[in-house]
């Protein structure tokens, strides 16, 4: 035991020795030349510590710099490449002691970290690797090999003097494992991309491999969670990353999930003025409803900004619309689906391709088979007008007019078959704004269907005899079978208008101006009805189209045949006397 004691005694007095030696060796000066020559032998770059240097022995020997500055590379103009609160290396303890220094764990907390590009084209990263040694594409890398990598705090931005882009991304904790070359790297990312955020939550783990030589970067087991503007989604596969320039990278064998739909994905992207993605995705269903619906709200204005207090702003689009990212970048993306939820419509074997050119969205074509039918639409949306403006131009081919329009319970007053042909305009992206600002026009041309609420056939014998209060009971309720039922329609304010609506039956002939609100369903406008035992008969149209409520003006009917048969004999007895005229010029 004593011996024990002795010996314990004595590795505690060399430790202690050992301790001292470190502390009156590297005063705080000499900290900061070893440091500094170390990063300038690796890297050609200047470092400036402006706070204090020290060696910190728990739980291993480390390095630790507070308010540092790492410069850009030679002939380069443009920010440091970082500034950092703390700066934390672990360092292996002989090599210290003959004047080396060897890494182990780098640790970086609240810093900012600036990736840029000067107007020369020359990058904050140029040289990193290989200190002054002139880049030859083929050449190896010099060897590197780390301890863990653990930044936390980070602001990271990707700017570019050229193009005068720039682009956010917020680490709030990302950890690399012993770093090496050739070797796969295990990784983890928690933060945020923009400023304010577009896609926050972020939640990243992978495998990165960095080649000593030439070659991509190549990612692998990616899993990626995140918050899209309000969308969850999630990201799985593997990939490549070209360092270039221009950087590329490409994703394979992937999975996209947005809200509960998921798709097989491939894409590439190439960095650039305007980064540019072409994508392919696939999947059995999109609710396209449900993702609008989970999208912030346009936000309203003060009233000290001149807005409308209650937030009738129709056409203010939500800040945040993960559709705003096509104003900065460009897109060519096909989607093929088994299933489409799209404004209470159910789509079927949908195929549609999605571009993005300057701000400009395109979708061209969206086709996809419908209930009692089939849909193919041409849209577009202008990202750059303020609120962006929504176009679109669908095209119904309807074979069970009724069937279609179950999905907004519209079969209960209509049916029929044919084409319904419309142009509409919006302003705003989520479903409110778009909703509320709708406008456009269309035409229409049914066949062989039925007005249901109505029987304007039944009025037929009532009208004929000037029966109004039978005519009325008789035409509210029950049927009208039409062969024929087309016209022109427009959207505006809420209304739909049908002027000039032309209806043929097996009795009658129906013209008309019609509107009617999409809100509530009213009913406004007037019918002529005229048939082979009655001349035109006018009825109002009121009420709405669960209630409807017909108004014969038999008064204003009588007015009209009477005037009609003051024409006519005006008419006859002007051509009587034409005839006398030529009879008295013949003899």
């Amino acid at each position: 035991m004593r011996t024990l004691l002795i010996f314990l005694a004595a590795i505690v007095v060399i430790i202690l020795g050992l301790w001292a030696t470190l502390v009156l060796y590297f005063d705080e000066e000499k900290l900061k030349q070893i440091a500094t020559e170390q990063v300038r032998a690796q890297t050609g770059r200047e470092l400036i510590i402006n706070g204090p240097l020290k060696l910190d022995f728990f739980p291993g020997i480390s390095l630790v710099a507070s308010d540092v500055e790492l410069s850009g590379p030679e002939n380069y103009s443009g920010p440091d490449l970082f500034t950092a609160d703390e700066f934390r290396m672990s360092l292996s303890l002989m090599p210290l002691l003959s004047g080396n220094v060897e890494t182990g764990d780098i640790g970086l907390q609240k810093a900012e970290v600036n990736i840029h590009t000067d107007l020369s084209g020359v990058s904050s990263l140029d040289g990193l690797a290989g200190g002054d040694a002139p880049a030859e594409t083929d050449a190896p890398r010099s060897s590197v090999s780390t301890g863990q990598i653990l930044l936390s705090g980070i602001r990271l931005n990707v700017t570019d003097a050229a193009t005068d882009s720039r682009q956010v991304f917020v680490v709030e904790r990302l950890q690399v494992d012993s770093f090496s070359y050739d070797k796969p790297v295990p990784f983890e990312f928690q933060g945020s991309l923009g400023d304010p955020p577009v896609i926050s939550d972020i939640d990243l783990k992978g495998e990165v491999v960095v080649p000593s030589g030439a070659g991509p970067i190549q990612i692998a087991r990616l899993e990626v969670d995140a918050d899209l503007s309000g969308v969850a989604m999630g990201l799985s596969g593997s990939g490549e990353i070209q360092p270039g320039p221009p950087m590329a990278a490409s994703f394979s064998d992937g999975r996209i999930r947005l809200g509960d739909s998921e798709f097989e994905a491939a894409f590439s992207y190439t960095d650039g003025p305007r980064p540019m993605i072409e994508a392919t995705l696939e999947g059995e269903m999109l609710d396209v409803d449900a993702l609008l619906a989970s999208l912030p709200a346009a936000p309203t204005q003060s009233p000290e900004a001149g807005g409308d207090v209650d937030g009738d702003s129709a056409g203010d689009a939500p800040e945040d619309s993960p559709l705003l990212l096509l104003r900065d970048m460009d897109l060519d993306a096909e989607l093929t689906l088994e299933e489409m939820k799209i404004s209470g419509l159910t789509l079927n074997s949908i195929r549609t391709r999605l571009l993005a050119k300057n701000g400009i969205v395109t979708i061209d074509p969206l086709s996809g088979a419908l209930a009692g039918g089939r849909l193919d639409a041409v849209g577009r949306v202008d990202l750059n007008a303020e609120p962006p403006s929504v176009s679109l131009s669908p095209v119904f081919d309807l074979e069970n007019l009724g069937q279609a329009l179950a999905p907004w319970g519209m079969d209960r007053f209509l049916t029929g078959s044919g084409v319904l042909d419309l142009e509409l305009n919006a302003r705003g992206l989520d479903v409110k704004s778009i909703l509320g600002s709708l406008s456009g026009d269309g035409e229409y041309d049914f066949r062989d269907g039925s007005i249901k609420g109505l029987n304007l056939d039944g009025m037929v014998e009532s009208l004929a005899a000037r029966n109004i209060a039978e005519a009325v009971r008789t035409g509210v309720g029950g049927t009208t079978e039409f062969q024929t039922l087309e016209g022109v329609l427009s959207i505006q304010d809420g209304t739909i208008s049908l002027p000039g609506m032309q209806i043929i039956t097996e009795l009658l002939g129906i013209s008309g101006d019609v509107r009617l609100g999409m809100a509530d369903l009213s009913l406004d406008g007037q019918i002529r009805v005229e048939g082979e035992r009655l001349n035109q008969i006018p009825i109002a149209l009121e009420g709405t189209l669960t209630q409807p409520r017909l108004v014969p003006d038999v008064g204003e009917a009588l007015k009209e045949e009477a005037g009609r048969r003051v024409m006519d004999f005006l008419k006859k007895r002007s051509e009587r006397e034409e005839e006398k005229e030529d009879g008295s010029d013949g003899g």
